[in-house]
C-alpha cells in the first residue's frame, strides 16, 4: 500500500474475520480524504495470518487507550485524538528508529517494493502484483519489477527442459 493509503484507512475498511482490507481513499497532503490515485487503485487486499492478528492486537490496545481517554477510535493510524496523521511526521520517525536501531535508511515506499518483490519471487503472476499494488497497468508493473524476473530466467529454462523431457517420456 502507499503510505497516503494507510493514513487514510478506518477500521471499517478491514474485515479482521475474513482477513481482507478494502483500499478505497487516500490522505492528500492538507489531511484531506480524497479518492485514490486511479479507479485500480481501489481495491480489497488479502491479509496474511500474522498481520490479522498485529492488527487484532493494535485495535484492541487502540480501543483500551481510547477508554481510557472517552474516546472511540475509527482511524487505524491516528494521533491520541483520532485525528490523521501527517505522512512527514511518520517518515522522520520512521527515519529516527532505523538510525537508532543501526540499520540503513528506508522509506515507506521501500517496504512497498519490497512486498512486491518478495511476491514475484515466490512465483506470483505480474497481473495479480499489479492488482495488489493498485497499479492503473500491467505494464508499469513490470517496467519496475522485471529487473528481478532475471534471476528467474534460469529457473525458465530448467522448468521447459523439464516438460520437454516429461512429454519425452509420455
Amino acid at each position: 500500500m502507499r503510505i497516503r493509503e494507510c493514513l487514510a484507512l478506518k477500521w471499517s475498511d478491514i474485515d479482521l474475520q475474513n482477513g481482507t482490507l478494502d483500499v478505497n481513499k487516500t490522505l492528500n497532503c492538507e489531511k484531506e480524504v480524497t479518492s485514490p490515485k486511479t479507479k485500480s487503485s481501489i481495491r480489497v487486499i488479502g491479509l496474511d495470518n500474522k498481520t490479522v492478528l498485529m492488527l487484532r492486537l493494535y485495535k484492541n490496545r487502540q480501543a483500551q487507550v481510547g477508554r481510557e481517554i472517552g474516546l472511540t477510535y475509527e482511524k487505524v493510524f491516528s494521533n491520541s485524538f483520532d485525528e490523521y496523521r501527517d505522512a512527514r511526521a511518520l517518515r522522520s520517525r520512521l527515519e529516527k528508529h532505523l538510525k537508532l536501531s543501526d540499520c540503513p535508511r528506508l522509506t515507506f515506499h521501500a517496504f512497498r517494493h519490497t512486498h512486491a518483490s518478495i511476491l514475484l519471487n515466490a512465483g506470483l503472476p505480474y497481473k495479480e502484483i499489479q492488482t495488489r499494488l493498485g497499479h492503473a497497468k500491467l505494464s508499469m508493473t513490470m517496467d519496475i519489477y522485471s529487473h528481478l524476473s532475471k534471476d528467474n530466467k534460469k529457473n525458465a529454462t530448467s522448468f521447459y527442459e523439464k516438460a520437454i523431457e516429461k512429454l519425452k517420456s509420455s
